[in-house]
């Protein structure tokens, strides 16, 4: 192993002496934003500017003008490359250094060099510096600041940042490029760091944020020139250690070992030094392992659209690389507790949600496996169809198409294709895969910045929310906005929103609904319908002027409706109630994942992995009435955010916090980070009830309930039917339970017989079928309906006559409930031939206005026409002969 570069050791030391050494230069230390923006226009946050890229643009007064940072980040755009290369990563720390009007090109160019020569140790004469052609005073402070030689000073026409998307900030900018030695390069003897070889590394951008890229391609000169750095940790540390790759640094080298014995438990075959596809495999898993914890962290979920997507797709190709080190279990999860602990003492919120991640990628493993087996017959007829062709490979986009629905990796599809005599079209594949990748760049090139309309920047910052403290409060307006333009004002019938230097009402934030209420002034008024942030800072009430004119300048009264505003905090205290209740019964996992406060209504999304019983409901609902009851009165705090992580308080998921929070306490037993207006004391609530639960994905569910009113109208309600049902039932309604299964025990006694009924008439149908039997192409086919019988019924029959055939084909169909139903069953030795239940039994049920399928020797379908049922039938002839054998 290569002797360690420089002055420090570990990744740790790294990272706390960049934010040590520019704290000392008076930047003002930020802690790492989550890597779900908060703004909807990216994926995730992939850079170290992105949070502050208002700052920037100027939209949103800098709060510093010098800023550093350790941000987490997450790229997918280059994961075919991650492990094939010594540096690319999927989720890496960015370090970087920013200035919003204050230094610029000089100032980070002496910061940047004095750090990496002096604090890091690293050698002078083996950093070379790339600048862009068209930057002239860049290049001449490298030489005549700095001292460096011409020839170690190189212009790059790549060296110009930005924007990620369509439009956003952008400039030049000059790198910093470590030289690993002529041995890891290309051998050219005027090798250098725009070479693009092995060689050369780069250790530090320098950014000169200069314009703003509008979406006509236009370069407008941003408010003041700003410096913007990425030093990507993972790669100094790599340096620092005298590791040829990232992988071979501290941050990774306990999880890729991990990786590696978890080979060995299944594989016992598998041998030191590994070889090169295995190399490749292990580092794919640590790096994509290392991603899932924090995206999962940070509370983002697999699914099959947007981010979800890419979170779903980065665990599956860590899955499927683990079969190329013959690990066939799930195996993933496993390896969280690695992660965390190479990392938990930097990012809390890897510990906090270490279990629920766990969780959640072995729930997704164990899918996965499952999307493998429906993948197979699919696959199968995608073989067979090929072959029938003629063709020599298994077409490329067929097998895309098997990728992109099942998740079927390609090289799976390829072994199997060459295990029945077919190659693999790679350029067809290929192709199909970049569409989509062009599909969906196509959707996250959006503006990188949050959505911003014309006018509203000037407002930020210029309202004092009072709604804390009381529902009512005096004003000034300050600004009219109609139709998305600035306006004086508005008269009576005139709709739009008002900007005011104080306000009572809250403006619609983190699941919480915006108050509403009235705006009064000497000769008018207006209804406020809602109230929102139209940027980041700046509150608008959404107004309807019912008399008089509004203008700019109006001195006014602000109302909330106050009835309203004591709703949705009785609701909003209870959701704090719910997600410690959920906690308690269910296990930490079960995190808030978002909500909706209503008044006297709450939607609660929660980390779960299976529908809640109904005792688990029960214990909930009564945890929460029960903590309601106890009577604590709500302790409200400010206080820095290290300080409330420290107190254990909970953060939602995905949402964006400032340095100073507010922390809501209920009794000992509740600590959450929350901006929302709460009840003075817990027992206001006033009653609440679980309404309804469910799924809204894998491993999310949803509670609704209500409170205060609402609750009381719910169990009214819930009451009356009670009473309903039992008089329906003539029976007392503490009776009902008892009445209800005795007529469900009368229920099934009579469906016991009529399935028995069903089956001796099969019985009897059968011989009579077995006489009426065709031949297509020398294969015994039986195609009849099946008149009164259920499902079971029609299955048993289906059996029995392929059994009294020996060897022959049989589809039966009945009409059920208003629908067609249809089973087919082929006997073994036509399955041998290529005969296929499912795919004929679904083309049967097309022509009923219908589908479905199975396997190949017995499947079952379905039909929304079952008068067409014996046309469907008359078919089977037809697609029997059409069949390949």
């Amino acid at each position: 192993m290569a002797k360690p570069v420089g002055k420090l050791n570990t990744s740790r030391d790294l990272r706390k002496s960049f934010l040590d050494y520019f704290a000392g230069k008076d930047h003002r230390l930020m802690a790492s934003s989550s890597l779900k923006p908060s703004d909807e226009t990216t994926l995730f946050t992939s850079a170290g500017m992105h949070p502050f890229v208002p700052w920037f643009r100027g939209i949103v007064p800098p709060a510093y003008p010098r800023v550093a940072t350790c941000q987490k980040c997450f790229r997918a755009d280059d994961i075919e490359h991650v492990g094939q290369t010594p540096r690319h990563l999927t989720f890496f720390e960015m370090l970087g250094n920013f200035s919003f009007g204050d230094y610029f090109k000089r100032g980070v160019i002496e910061f940047a060099w004095e750090y990496v020569t002096q604090v890091l140790g690293l050698p002078a004469s083996r950093i070379c510096i790339t600048v862009h052609p068209d930057d002239d005073e860049a290049p001449e402070i490298w030489r005549k600041v700095i001292g460096l030689p011409a020839d170690r000073v190189l212009p790059d026409p790549t060296n110009w940042w930005g924007p990620v998307g369509k439009s956003g900030p952008c400039g030049p900018d000059t790198e910093l490029h470590w030289d690993y030695g002529k041995d890891a390069g290309c051998g050219r003897p005027d090798c250098d760091p725009t070479c693009g070889c092995a060689r050369f590394t780069e250790l530090w951008n320098l950014v000169f944020q200069t314009y703003n890229k509008t979406e006509a391609g236009d370069l407008e000169p941003l408010p003041k020139p700003c410096i913007d750095t990425g030093m990507g940790l993972e790669r100094v540390a790599a340096v620092l250690q005298g590791s040829p790759t990232v992988f071979d640094a501290d941050l990774f080298t306990p999880i890729a070992a991990a990786v590696v014995e978890r080979a060995y438990e299944a594989n016992r075959k598998l041998r030191e030094p590994l070889g090169e596809r295995e190399t490749l495999a292990t580092r794919v898993i640590a790096d994509h392992v290392r991603a899932l914890v924090f995206l999962l962290a940070d509370g983002f979920t697999p699914s099959n659209e947007g981010a979800g997507y890419v979170v779903r797709r980065v665990l599956r190709r860590a899955y499927r690389f683990g079969r190329t080190l013959g690990i066939e279990e799930p195996f993933l999860h496993a390896l969280v507790p690695v992660v965390v602990d190479t990392i938990g003492d930097v990012y809390p919120e890897v510990v906090s949600t270490r279990e629920r991640a766990a969780t959640w990628i072995q729930q997704e493993e164990r899918q996965f496996e499952e999307a493998l087996e429906r993948a197979w017959v699919p696959l199968m007829d995608a073989i067979g169809m090929c072959k029938s062709a003629g063709w020599q490979m298994l077409e490329g986009l067929k097998a895309f198409r098997l990728h992109d629905t099942y998740g079927l990796p390609k090289e799976i599809a390829a072994e199997v294709a060459a295990e029945h005599g077919l190659g693999f079209d790679e350029e067809g594949f290929r192709v199909a895969m970049e569409q989509q990748r062009q599909r969906g760049r196509a959707h996250a090139e959006q503006d990188f910045a949050s959505a911003i309309r014309s006018g509203y920047q000037e407002f930020v910052g210029k309202t004092r929310f009072l709604g804390y403290e009381t529902c009512a409060s005096e004003g000034r307006v300050i600004g009219l906005v109609r139709e998305g333009g600035p306006a004086e004002r508005l008269a009576s019938g005139g709709e739009g929103e008002a900007f005011v230097d104080q306000t009572p009402f809250y403006a619609e934030s983190g699941g919480q609904v915006g108050d509403t209420g009235r705006v009064e002034w000497d000769g008018g008024q207006a209804d406020v319908v809602n109230a929102t942030h139209a940027v980041e800072g700046a509150q608008a009430h959404h107004v309807r002027v019912t008399r008089g004119t509004l203008a700019i300048g109006q001195p006014v009264m602000l109302r909330v409706d106050a009835q309203r505003r004591q709703a949705i905090a009785r609701a909003h205290t209870a959701t704090h109630l719910l997600h410690h209740a959920l906690r308690t019964v269910l296990g930490e996992h079960a995190l808030q994942h978002g909500s909706l406060v209503d008044a006297d209504r709450l939607r609660f999304d929660f980390a779960h992995f299976a529908a809640l019983t109904p005792d688990e409901k029960r214990r909930i609902e009564e945890m929460v009435i029960e903590r309601s009851l106890q009577d604590n009165p709500l302790a409200i705090q400010e206080m820095s955010l290290d300080e409330a992580r420290a107190m254990g308080a909970t953060a939602l998921f995905g949402e964006k916090y400032g340095e100073r929070v507010r922390v809501v306490m209920i009794g000992d037993f509740s600590k959450e980070l929350c901006g929302g207006t709460h009840l003075p004391r817990a027992s206001a609530i006033g009653g609440f009830a679980i309404v309804s639960e469910g799924s809204i994905g894998a491993g999310l569910r949803r509670i609704e309930a209500v409170t205060g009113k609402e609750a009381h109208a719910f169990a009214v309600r819930q009451r009356e039917v009670l009473h309903g049902v039992a008089e329906s039932l003539g029976s007392k309604p503490e009776d009902v339970p008892a009445r209800l299964e005795a007529l469900h025990a009368d229920l099934r006694k009579a469906q016991r017989e009529v399935a028995r009924l069903q089956q001796k008439s099969a019985g009897a149908l059968a011989g009579d079928l077995v006489g009426g039997v065709l031949e297509v192409n020398g294969v015994k086919v039986i195609s009849a309906p099946g008149p009164g019988l259920g499902g079971d019924a029609l299955r048993t029959l289906a059996d029995e006559l392929v059994a009294k055939l020996g060897s022959g084909i049989v589809v039966l169909g009945a009409e059920a409930e208003g629908r067609a139903q249809f089973v087919a069953a082929v006997s073994k030795d036509l399955v041998k031939s290529g005969y296929h239940a499912g795919n004929l039994v679904r083309e049967v049920a097309k022509i009923a206005g219908g589908g479905g399928g199975g396997r190949p020797d017995f499947a079952q379908a379905g039909g929304k026409n079952p008068e067409r049922l014996e046309e469907a039938l008359a078919k089977v002839k037809d697609l029997v002969a059409g069949q390949t054998r």
